[in-house]
């Protein structure tokens, strides 16, 4: 009887101090509460991350095909 509510003890200690070492973790590329500026597409109206975009006289556009169309439009 003793060995089953050590048994239990251990195993209620390993699962909670396994749900603390989860929490503790955090994702090493991106800060909690970091966020990115969003752009929009002069071409299509799609919204996308400021560094991933193409800029061009301070337009931004989501692909080369967008920003060339645009280019040939002026």
């Amino acid at each position: 009887m003793r060995i089953l509510i050590l048994l239990a003890i251990g195993l209620l200690l390993y699962i909670i101090i396994g749900n603390l070492l989860r929490k503790s973790k955090t994702p090493s590329n991106t800060a909690p509460g970091s966020s990115e500026r969003m752009v929009r597409c002069e071409h299509c109206g799609l919204h996308i991350i400021e560094t991933e975009a193409l800029e061009d006289n301070r337009q931004f556009f989501c692909s080369h095909e967008h920003l060339e169309a645009h280019r040939q439009s002026r």
